[in-house]
C-alpha cells in the first residue's frame, strides 16, 4: 500500500552495493558471510563500518513531526522523508536489510508517544498495522509494517508501557500499485479497499505505516476502522514527505528539510 517515491513523485536510485571488503584476522570467514547477508555499511549514509552510524541517528533523536490528516486526526511522523530517515527506509524496505528493523521500530515507538496522551492516563496503547497487498508480501518476505509494529510494541512493553499489536485491518479488495499514481489516483485506488476483520478493537487505537506522502492510505485506514466503531488517536509513521505540489516552507533556500516538511505539512493539513 506504500510506496517510497520522493516528494516529487520520483522513484529513487537504488545504490550500488558495497563492495567486497578484504577479510582479515580470525573469524575474518564469518565476518565475510555476514557482510553478504547483512552489508556492514551505515543504512543512512552508506559510510562502511558499521549498520547505522551516531550521526544518521541522531537525525532521528529529535522530536517527532506533530502533523494531521485532513479529518484533524494526529499524525505523527520520526522524521522527513527526506535525508538519513529516507535512506534507512528504502534500506529496510527494498535491500530488506533485517539488522536496520530494530532502529525502525525505536522511532516509530518514539513517534507513538508524540500521540496526545491516552485516556484515561496509562491506559494500553494499541497499534493496528496498515495492511500489506499480497505482491508486498512476497516481494518484502512478508507484513514489514506488522513486523514494524510488533517491534515497537515489544520496545514499549520492556519500558513498561502497555502496547499491544492488533491486525485488525484487511485489504477487502484488489488495489493497484500507487507507485505510479497521483495523489488523486491513490485516493481513488484505496477508497473503500479496507475493513476490519475480527471484533472491534476495544480500546483507541493507533494506525502504524512506514511512510505517508499523499495521506491516502492512512486515511482509508482511519475511515475503516471509525466505520466499525472503532476509537482512532492517530497515525504514526517512520517518514512523512510533503504532498506533491505542495508550495515551499516559509524561510530562507537552504532550511533545514525536517523543519521545511513540518511547516508545509502542518499548514496544509497533510490533505491529499
Amino acid at each position: 500500500m506504500t510506496d517510497p517515491r520522493d516528494a516529487a513523485g520520483l522513484l529513487p536510485v537504488p545504490r550500488h552495493p558495497p563492495g567486497p571488503r578484504r577479510a582479515r584476522g580470525p573469524g575474518a570467514a564469518l565476518r565475510a558471510a555476514a557482510d553478504l547477508l547483512w552489508p556492514a555499511d551505515c543504512g543512512g549514509c552508506a559510510n562502511p563500518g558499521t549498520a547505522w552510524c551516531g550521526s544518521c541517528a541522531r537525525t532521528l533523536a529529535a522530536a517527532p513531526l506533530e502533523l494531521r490528516l485532513a479529518d484533524g486526526t494526529p499524525l505523527r511522523a520520526a522524521a522527513a522523508h527526506t535525508g538519513p530517515a529516507r535512506e534507512l527506509l528504502l534500506e529496510v524496505k527494498e535491500r530488506r536489510r533485517a539488522e536496520l528493523r530494530p532502529v525502525v521500530a525505536a522511532a516509530l515507538a518514539g513517534a507513538v508517544r508524540a500521540l496526545p496522551p491516552p485516556s484515561p492516563p496509562g491506559a494500553p496503547v494499541l497499534l493496528v498495522p496498515v495492511p500489506a497487498r499480497r505482491a508486498s508480501r512476497r516481494a518484502r518476505g512478508g507484513d514489514l509494517v506488522a513486523d514494524l509494529a510488533a517491534r515497537a510494541a515489544h520496545a514499549e512493553r520492556a519500558a513498561g508501557r502497555p502496547t499491544a499489536v492488533v491486525r485488525a485491518l484487511r485489504v477487502r479488495r484488489r488495489v493497484a500499485d500507487q507507485t505510479l499514481l497521483g495523489a488523486r489516483g491513490r485516493r481513488d485506488n484505496v477508497a473503500g479497499a479496507f475493513a476490519v476483520r475480527g471484533p472491534v478493537p476495544a480500546a483507541p487505537c493507533v494506525v502504524v505505516d512506514d511512510v505517508v506522502t499523499t495521506t491516502a492510505t492512512a486515511t482509508e485506514a482511519v475511515r475503516a476502522l471509525r466505520a466499525a466503531g472503532a476509537a482512532v488517536r492517530g497515525v504514526v509513521c517512520l517518514t512523512a514527505a510533503a504532498p506533491p505540489g505542495a508550495p515551499a516552507a516559509p524561510g530562507a533556500a537552504g532550511a533545514d528539510p525536517a523543519v521545511a516538511a513540518r511547516h508545509t505539512w502542518a499548514e496544509r493539513g497533510c490533505g491529499d
